[in-house]
């Protein structure tokens, strides 16, 4: 078919290679990267880009937010992306606001550095430390043991995995101002409450003012320096 239209398949894989070459020329390492690899290669034009905490680029920031609900279908579609095992999202007037756990269906997702211990999961124990003691508080979603991984910064979270969060909630609710995004243990705790609150039907504008004083804690409000 490709022959009778006057262009060889030899002359389309040339075409395929070299157009490949050209695309790969601009990256700092290794392959284009996937949805399940966030520390590949990065673009060198786009490395400095980004669409979380984007207003922290420019100036100090204020999480003075005058509206709060938990966002159930911007929770799914981030649970259904790679490397993360829960997303719960919060939005706001303005913000998106992300607490989540990561799993092992991604690489690069943060550094190496693990803070879950699993030693307990092959005894079936919630707490390593406590080997009689199979408690966990009700709210609590991940309390250290036996659990999926957290991060206790956002700063050590990698860059695409974040990057590839916000653009997606960025593109599903346009009207969203800036995200973001933490792994913490005791933030994703804390939201994880609050979205308990909002499955019973209340309101989450009574916490408003804590979730303000959290998230200003968590994310900071100085100025901060793009990514490197």
């Amino acid at each position: 078919m490709l022959s009778k239209l006057g262009f060889p398949i030899s002359g389309m894989l040339f075409l395929v290679l070299t157009l490949s070459g050209c695309a790969e020329g601009g990256r700092e390492y290794g392959k284009s990267p996937d949805h399940t690899n966030f520390g590949s290669a990065t673009d060198k034009s786009t490395e400095s880009e980004r669409a979380y905490q984007t207003q922290q680029l420019y100036g100090p920031v204020s999480h003075n937010n005058t509206s709060l609900e938990y966002n159930q279908f911007l929770s799914n579609q981030l649970n259904a992306m790679n490397g993360v095992n829960t997303a719960i999202v919060m939005t706001t007037d303005k913000n998106a606001y992300v607490a989540l756990m990561i799993d092992s269906s991604a690489t690069g997702t943060k550094g190496t550095t693990k803070e879950t211990n699993n030693q307990g999961t092959s005894k079936g124990f919630y707490n390593d430390n406590a080997p009689f003691n199979d408690y966990l508080p009700s709210n609590d979603l991940n309390n250290g043991y036996n659990s999926y991984e957290t991060a206790v910064h956002h700063d050590l979270l990698s860059h695409r995995f974040k990057q590839a969060m916000a653009e997606k909630i960025r593109l599903l609710q346009p009207s969203v101002m800036d995200v973001y995004i933490s792994a913490n243990r005791d933030f994703l705790n804390k939201m994880n409450n609050y979205a308990q609150e909002s499955w019973k039907g209340h309101s989450l504008m009574p916490l408003l003012t804590d979730f303000n004083q959290t998230v200003e804690r968590v994310f900071g409000t100085a100025q901060v320096l793009p990514d490197k």
